[in-house]
């Protein structure tokens, strides 16, 4: 069956009626609350905190916990002592579901458990675990900064980082590097890649194990911050324009939502605010520039 992007209520029950039995679970998360969803039959939608997994299947056998399906009768570990002491390979995917009260974005996570054994077992040199490490930094890295990429941002795979956070406050801080082509025509661009990789190192110095830095292309590059007010937005504007400031000079914008809607539309707003807070930034100091001349 395949994963399309967009979903009636029907559609969707029937996906995760397809998908529970091949994966150890299969969830829908609400982004904005932080809660996991249930689809209920007369098509409204019941939440839960977002730690508490789906009900397990009765009817699967425990042995021992080789699932996390596995029904918990007589067993002397609980489901989550089993997932402390397992590994789990999980994707996440946003999608949106048609409801008779409007869109509503929502994540699917899927979650299969990965045996210790299959990721010792050696291919090539490299074990499982590390083939999967490899293929989640290629996905969404930056080949030459190694900060995440555009796609990380557009998969909106940033706000996994935060989701032990209550709720899903959302701030973008966007910035670029003023004059950047001038230092590549004058001093080459083995320098200004030395730049642009030591820029991205000083902002992930900077940020918070659930915030991320993103390169957007080019010399642009985007902080996003979760679960914190607009005036820690402020704030951390300023402590990045020092940091990158000693580096090279540099032009920045921001956007904030103390609700962020997981959309493209929501994004691409947001993308939008900062974009013309850092241009607006630009303006006046050129001017100013101007003006001193």
């Amino acid at each position: 069956m395949e994963i399309q992007n967009r979903y009636t209520a029907a559609q969707m029950r029937d996906m995760l009626t397809y998908l529970e039995p091949i994966f150890d679970v299969v969830r829908l998360v609400d982004p904005a609350d932080t809660a996991v969803l249930r689809l209920l039959k007369d098509g409204t939608i019941a939440r839960e905190p977002y730690s508490c997994f789906r009900t397990w299947n009765k009817e699967s056998r425990c042995a021992n916990c080789t699932s996390i399906k596995a029904a918990m009768d007589g067993c002397q570990r609980t489901k989550y002592e089993f997932i402390r002491e397992n590994v789990f390979y999980v994707v996440s995917r946003p999608l949106m579901l048609e409801l008779p009260e409007g869109d509503f974005p929502a994540v699917m996570e899927i979650v299969s458990h990965v045996s210790d054994q299959l990721l010792l077992e050696k291919e090539n040199g490299k074990s499982l675990a590390e083939r999967l490490t490899e293929i989640q930094e290629k996905l969404y890295q930056d080949e030459l900064t190694r900060v995440f990429n555009r796609r990380y941002l557009n998969e909106f795979s940033f706000l996994h980082r935060g989701m032990n956070q209550i709720s899903c406050q959302v701030g973008i801080i966007m910035l670029d590097l003023r004059q950047f082509k001038q230092i590549n025509d004058t001093y080459g661009h083995l320098e200004g890649d030395r730049i642009l990789t030591d820029v991205a190192a000083a902002l992930r110095g900077r940020v918070r194990s659930t915030d991320s830095v993103i390169r957007l292309g080019g010399d642009e590059f985007l902080v996003t911050l979760t679960g914190c007010g607009e005036a820690d937005v402020r704030r951390m504007v300023e402590e990045l324009r020092r940091v990158v400031e000693a580096i090279t000079p540099a032009d920045f914008g921001y956007a904030y939502a103390e609700r962020f809607n997981a959309s493209p539309e929501e994004l691409e707003k947001m993308l939008d605010q900062a974009d013309r807070r850092m241009y607006e930034e630009k303006r006046r100091k050129t001017e100013e520039h101007i003006s001193h001349t």
